[in-house]
């Protein structure tokens, strides 16, 4: 039998995609002032330091200028409200997590931690795994030493039963017959006692494991992963794949094809001052499109802001305050510059 047309045209189909994606690229360069670009093509300045990247799976959809509906739907008054419309919430295998767009072609850089998980919360999950790993197994050894304790009791029942049975009718034999029953009936609340005990612990052990279980779904998935869920600022949900991810520092980058996007620039951190005042804009606890103010107060390290978080530093400026779910920014003054 020969094959069905339309089997042929869609295996052609799925050849034509596969091969065009795997021959896609991105390239990041960085021009003689500094700045960051995005592009499909690559640098003309021979002075330029240039990346690629290879894209993922995700195939365009045909164009469509996300920044014009936003823009159109919310018109910001002022550069802050502008820089929430590039804020976008990322949704993964474990969760959401902010981030924002860094050019007009639909690149979003967001930390690394929001797409595979925060390292230092996975190595306390596992010490805490670990304990409870090890309290089951006491558990089960209690309960099995309790269960030999009872059919120990159980067998001594059985023997001083056949004993008195073997008496002849007497006195002693009704006496040691009451004996018994009154044994018997402490041997049976045990034993009710026990299996409640075990029911109760078979259903708290058979919970954990479950969550376990779906815990260990979650970060394998999230450790292989490399699409995501977008949503913008309006709700709507788009699909991104990620570009890079990396290893030195908490960040990631993603990409959304086909779409022109609104997007937020780079401050130069060497230009930041003293008592400059910064923002976070983000997805903390779930708070949608939430902005929290401080000020800058200084560098951590070279090339690096300094935000203090939840307590006044020693020179006494006032903290930024940053959620969970908070990860980009911080803006200067005007919220205009990453």
């Amino acid at each position: 039998m020969k094959p069905p047309i339309y089997s042929i045209g869609l295996i052609f189909l799925l050849i034509l995609l596969l091969f065009g994606v795997s021959a896609a690229k991105i390239y990041q360069y960085q021009d003689t002032d500094g700045n960051w670009h995005f592009t499909d093509t690559p640098s003309e300045d021979s002075a330029a330091r240039v990346k690629t990247f290879r894209q993922g799976t995700s195939r365009p959809a045909g164009r469509q200028n996300l920044k014009d509906l936003l823009y159109k739907h919310y018109r910001p008054s002022n550069a802050i409200k502008a820089a929430a419309i590039a804020t976008v919430t990322i949704k993964s295998s474990i969760g959401l997590g902010s981030g924002f767009f860094v050019s007009s072609n639909g690149h979003i850089l967001t930390n690394r931690h929001v797409l595979r998980g925060d390292e230092k919360r996975f190595q306390a999950t596992e010490r805490a795994i670990g304990d409870m790993d090890r309290r089951i197994e006491t558990l089960e050894r209690h309960f099995q030493d309790k269960k030999q304790r009872l059919d120990s009791f159980r067998e001594h029942l059985d023997a001083y039963k056949k004993n008195i049975e073997e008496m002849a009718d007497s006195p002693a034999k009704k006496r040691e017959m009451r004996r018994y029953t009154i044994e018997r009936e402490r041997y049976e609340a045990c034993k009710a006692g026990f299996q409640t005990e075990k029911a109760a612990y078979e259903s708290r052990r058979n919970d954990y494991e479950d969550r376990k279980m779906a815990y260990r779904f979650k970060t394998t998935t999230a450790a292989l992963s490399r699409n995501f869920t977008v949503i913008l600022k309006n709700g709507d949900e788009l699909n991104a794949y990620l570009l890079d991810i990396s290893q030195a520092h908490d960040l990631a980058l993603l990409k959304i094809d086909g779409c022109r996007t609104p997007h937020v620039s780079f401050a130069d951190p060497d230009q930041g001052c003293h008592g400059e005042q910064v923002y976070a804009i983000g997805s903390p606890a779930g708070l949608h499109d939430s902005v929290s103010k401080g000020i800058f107060s200084g560098f951590e390290s070279k090339k690096e802001w300094k935000c203090r978080n939840g307590r006044r530093n020693p020179k006494g400026s006032s903290p930024c305050q940053r959620r969970p779910g908070f990860h980009n920014g911080p803006g200067d003054s005007t919220g205009s510059r990453l």
